[in-house]
């Protein structure tokens, strides 16, 4: 399904000439569509802006939002605050603003509708009991309040329908996020085509299908991508008049998260800090297309900003999850430049981290550039003693699937220094993770805990000499993670099962198939270092 990608050689300039607001038509489909969006740009270089056949200042702070609700004019511009949070996903921010705006029209029904909506999050991990209980209270008001609007009460609806069904919530959280997911999907479809000029709604319907497709999957098979094409062909449809709006650049980002669809969603990336300058999870986004196409440099230098605005924009007192967040990309891109003092002091942020967001991406964004940094820099004695669940910022008990990240660099650096009872209870770790996942519902977290467990046993086996049950176990588990796709919130898997694989093969003078298990690598993650060097490596034995 994807293009084979050539292996292309590392360089500090990797991006040299592609910064700015250079536009790169790599698909005819969308020749068209980016000269008039770049003709958008250029005619509101006034600072003016045309929505709805009328004329609005560009806010560069968080974008533009135009969203008349039936409030006061306090309320409105609370709400349109908030609404701007909402699409840059930056709920903590977003909530208080929906607050303030019921707090200054009492008979606001669209601010409860506002409290509602950053009560979940869709792409990001299931609702908890507090957050659901908080949105099932704001539809109540909300509805209670009354909304004298056929679209206000249209809105209303459709973000009921997520806090409504299941009712009572599934006993498998994530399974529960899933049906609450499609049955806001279906209602945000309605909602979409009920109003099919509204950009918040097509916007949000989106979001729903993009969410909706990370939950349903299947391993070993590959995804197709239907749900992510269609929500950015929407979003794209809607750039060309609303080309200020978060939400469309946010979710279009979301859309083209993948190494197949990366480079449609390039120009878009590249203009998305000029809509929100200080805000965290704006700065951070265009990564995600930035590591899809291999692009160190910007996803180091993103990520530096976005870390640097984090830290302005704490969480309740607490270290906002897009902190850590931000340091996970940065420890990858950095280890791929091979800026080793740059990964250090990235390294020595992330252990500083005192008391964090609960949060699976708070969680994930500490465990995992800890693992990467030894890991990909073949510091196995290292990695064979990193400390589990450290720094003690966060429950490391809720997060299981973070949680074995450090029992995989610690499994796979004890097997390749010859300890392998400590390589066994790793494993064992392992293996009670998957299974605590299993019972909880977390399918695809603990498929991919399934594939390091698989990787570290492989990696044992080779260790006692059982080569061709080692090769066998590791090119399985090598299929499984990568028919998964990596989440949302990372930048890529820690180390890919399928480099160990190509390593072992390397070992065992099978050249020519080792090369193809990096080359197979480099296809998902284009100019991984460790891969680009190992073909060089094995091509100059041939």
């Amino acid at each position: 399904m994807q293009n084979k990608m050539q292996p292309i050689r590392l360089k500090r300039d990797t991006n040299a000439g592609i910064a700015g607001n250079k536009v790169v038509l790599m698909a005819s489909l969308l020749v068209g569509k980016v000269f008039i969006l770049m003709m958008i740009f250029s005619a509101c270089s006034d600072h003016q802006q045309v929505q709805d056949g009328q004329v609005h200042e560009v806010n560069h702070e968080h974008g533009v939002v135009n969203f008349p609700i039936s409030c006061n004019e306090t309320a409105q511009a609370e709400f349109e605050l908030g609404l701007a949070h909402l699409h840059h996903m930056m709920y903590s921010q977003a909530q208080p603003r929906f607050e303030a705006a019921a707090d200054a029209d009492p008979d606001c029904a669209m601010a409860h509708w506002g409290i509602a909506m950053t009560s979940f999050q869709p792409l990001w991990a299931p609702t908890s009991d507090d957050d659901l209980k908080r949105g099932i209270d704001a539809v109540q008001n909300a509805r209670a309040t009354g909304a004298p609007t056929d679209r206000e009460r249209a809105f209303i609806s459709t973000v009921a329908a997520f806090f409504n069904d299941p009712d009572p919530p599934a006993a498998s959280r994530p399974g529960d996020h899933q049906k609450r997911l499609r049955s806001w999907m279906e209602a945000s479809r309605e909602l979409h085509e009920a109003l099919p000029d509204n950009v918040d709604a097509a916007a949000f319907y989106a979001l729903s299908e993009i969410s909706y497709a990370m939950t349903y999957f299947s391993p070993h098979q590959e995804r197709d991508f239907t749900r992510e094409k269609r929500a950015g062909a929407l979003m794209e449809r809607f750039l060309e008049d609303y080309p200020e709006h978060p939400g469309l650049f946010h979710y279009l980002i979301h859309a083209y998260d993948s190494s197949y669809l990366a480079h449609m969603a390039e120009d878009v990336a590249r203009k998305y800090d000029q809509l929100a300058p200080d805000t965290p999870h704006a700065l951070h986004m265009p990564s995600h297309i930035f590591v899809r196409l291999g692009y160190w440099d910007d996803t180091a230098d993103w990520n530096e900003r976005s870390a640097d605005a984090a830290q302005r924009n704490p969480y309740r007192g607490l270290t906002s999850l897009h902190y850590p967040h931000a340091l996970d990309y940065m420890m990858y891109a950095y280890l791929q430049l091979g800026e080793y003092d740059k990964a250090s002091e990235t390294l020595e942020r992330v252990r500083e981290i005192e008391a964090g967001q609960p949060h699976f991406a708070t969680a994930y964004g500490i465990a995992a550039p800890q693992a990467r940094y030894y890991m990909e820099q073949h510091k196995w004695e290292e990695a064979a003693v990193l400390e589990p669940n450290s720094p003690q910022a966060i429950n490391w008990d809720l997060y299981p699937g973070a949680s074995a990240l450090f029992y995989y660099a610690r499994g796979i650096g004890a097997a390749r220094t010859g300890n392998l009872e400590q390589a066994e209870k790793e494993l064992q770790r392992l293996n009670d993770a998957v299974e605590a996942m299993r019972d909880g519902g977390n399918v695809y977290w603990a498929y991919m805990t399934e594939a390091l467990a698989k990787a570290v046993k492989g990696w044992i086996l080779y260790e006692k000499g059982e080569t061709d049950e080692a090769l066998a176990l590791m090119q399985d588990a090598a299929s499984l993670e990568e028919s998964m796709d990596k989440h949302p919130i990372t930048p890529g898997e820690v180390y890919p099962v399928r480099e160990l694989y190509g390593e072992i093969l390397y070992k065992e003078g099978r050249i020519e198939e080792a090369i193809s298990a990096f080359e197979k690598s480099l296809e998902r993650t284009p100019n991984r270092r460790n891969a680009l060097e190992r073909v060089e490596q094995a091509m100059a034995t041939l």
